[in-house]
């Protein structure tokens, strides 16, 4: 029998995001720095975190990312997301449990736009010779301090990026309720550095995570990459297995 995740978001749907319209328009974030973090997490630490639609990883881990974006319709930002390896029938998704954006129109952009569970906060990304570090803080207190330690470079070939899933109320068929989006970004990598990852700080309960807790590391990643945020493809009963309840609400990521 597969397993599913038991958080039912019907229950509680005034925490969500919510959205005016599915039909936003595409972001394009170019030469944007971005670190990945994957750390191994008890499965039972993540009872509660994960939709009744998706499946649980397994082993079951985290995704800490920190990235800058240097260029951005609401100006340069950086962001910090907490994502839960998961799947969506066979295909691997990180769940986003909470995020946080340097500025408050960006984080605002994104809370609208594509549904992110996003607050404003202090955010910040620095490269040097023997690390990348990323550090988070809301209300002056720390909520994440990590790292890439001896970063090493690689082929752009050997970095893969997952896409993303959240949960929002958005309207369909004429009703605002809760729904997971799908939110698939493209990348053009330009270079990346492969090290160990290290995480000094964790507010669990900051991060939407309450009672997660951390294991062991597994990979991080480093790399300067053309992306975007764009428009959005699939959407997904939150409560059916994603073979029965997702929909195409648009054939192409691009206009048309």
């Amino acid at each position: 029998m597969p397993l599913y995740g038991t958080l039912d978001l019907t229950k509680s749907p005034a925490r969500l995001p919510t959205l005016g319209t599915l039909d936003t328009e595409a972001w394009a974030l170019p030469k944007a720095e971005m670190m990945q973090l994957l750390v191994e997490v008890p499965r039972t630490s993540t009872d509660g975190l994960l939709p009744k639609a998706m499946h649980p990883a397994l082993p079951s881990y985290v995704i800490f990312a920190v990235t800058r974006y240097p260029e951005s319709p609401v100006g340069p930002f950086n962001l910090a997301v907490l994502r839960l390896g998961s799947r969506a029938g066979a295909h691997p998704r990180g769940f986003l449990l909470g995020a946080v954006a340097s500025s408050e129109p960006a984080a605002k952009e994104l809370r609208e736009r594509w549904g992110f569970p996003v607050e404003a906060g202090d955010v910040k990304f620095l490269r040097r010779h023997d690390r990348v570090m990323g550090t988070v803080k809301k209300d002056g207190k720390t909520i994440l301090d990590g790292a890439l330690l001896d970063p090493q470079p690689i082929a752009g070939s050997d970095v893969q990026y997952i896409n993303w899933v959240t949960a929002a109320n958005a309207p369909l068929d004429g009703t605002t309720q809760p729904i997971l989006i799908q939110v698939d970004p493209k990348y053009t990598l330009y270079k990346a550095d492969r090290g160990k990852p290290q995480v000094s700080t964790f507010d669990a309960a900051a991060w939407n995570a309450p009672g997660l807790r951390l294991a062991d590391p597994i990979i991080g990643t480093c790399s300067t990459v053309d992306t975007d945020l764009p428009r959005i493809r699939f959407v997904m009963d939150p409560l059916k297995p994603v073979f029965q309840g997702t929909r195409r609400i648009r054939e192409s990521r691009v206009d048309e």
